[in-house]
């Protein structure tokens, strides 16, 4: 009895796929994580053509839940940070190396090309895996969207930043954007980073992705101005916003792609 197996892209990050499995005449469609929604750097999940599935094995991670608008979620992204630094505040985004990182490099990128006021404000992606995703992303451009790939053909950097190391983040005095794993605080230079920077009004922390029960950053996400790690207390004063750009199916999404 032969297997056959065909991928399909499935727009969640770089390289993610489904997979349609054909045995004996049955037709199962995997999808995996999977994101419908056209980012700026990546296509959105196909649809395997001309083909009637017998079993969908499909992502529910947000169940009914809808995502807000995107335009409105770019809206709000942007204003938070603006207005951070702004003020002279350093604004700090915990993000994972691979994925949401690069979406969020590129909105910024392109507000700070229309904002000539902020191109002082370094924006800053730190951690080890920072700039080998963005090699992963380089070297795979003909995955990528084709706005993006048209830029990377061209010699640009639609993914530019500043490389800075931990000590010149730290005792950098101006506003800053900086962008550190892990998302959820767990540990590392964005738990640092935040134990730092949190006592401070003028400072920011904006969530652009889910955080599960017990980490530092739903704790924070939950609006705790007074926060205890281990037995360190902390009083954060500084602005909290959760603006989620996660990379997951919604409801409407899952339904339509049912459908």
């Amino acid at each position: 009895m032969g297997i056959k197996f065909t991928a399909y892209r499935a727009g969640h990050v770089l390289g993610a796929a489904m997979f349609l499995i054909e045995i004996d005449g049955i037709k199962i469609l995997y999808t995996g994580d999977y994101s419908r929604e056209e980012d700026r750097h990546l296509k959105p999940a196909e649809i395997p053509p001309n083909c009637e599935v017998d079993v969908l094995i499909v992502e529910s991670t947000y169940g009914v839940e809808k995502h807000e608008n995107r335009e409105n979620r770019e809206a709000k992204f942007k204003q938070f940070v603006h207005d951070v630094v702004r003020r002279g505040g350093k604004c700090l985004m915990p993000c994972f190396a691979l994925g949401r990182a690069q979406e969020l490099l590129l909105i910024l990128n392109e507000y700070w090309k229309e904002n000539p006021e902020l191109k002082n404000v370094p924006i800053v992606y730190s951690g080890s895996l920072a700039q080998r995703s963005l090699d992963v992303f380089k070297t795979h451009r003909n995955m990528m969207s084709d706005e993006i790939r048209k830029q990377l053909e061209q010699g640009q950097n639609p993914f530019y930043f500043e490389p800075k190391d931990q000590d010149e983040i730290e005792n950098d005095p101006g506003p800053l954007v900086v962008m550190a794993g892990p998302g959820m605080l767990q540990s590392g230079l964005s738990r640092e980073l935040f134990l730092k920077w949190a006592p401070d009004k003028k400072n920011g922390i904006v969530f652009t992705g889910y955080s599960v029960e017990g980490t530092l950053a739903k704790q924070v996400m939950n609006s705790n101005k007074i926060i205890t790690v281990g037995e360190q207390t902390i009083y954060c004063e500084m602005t909290v916003d959760t603006i989620s750009f996660s990379a997951h199916a919604d409801f409407l999404h899952t339904r339509d792609y049912i459908e």
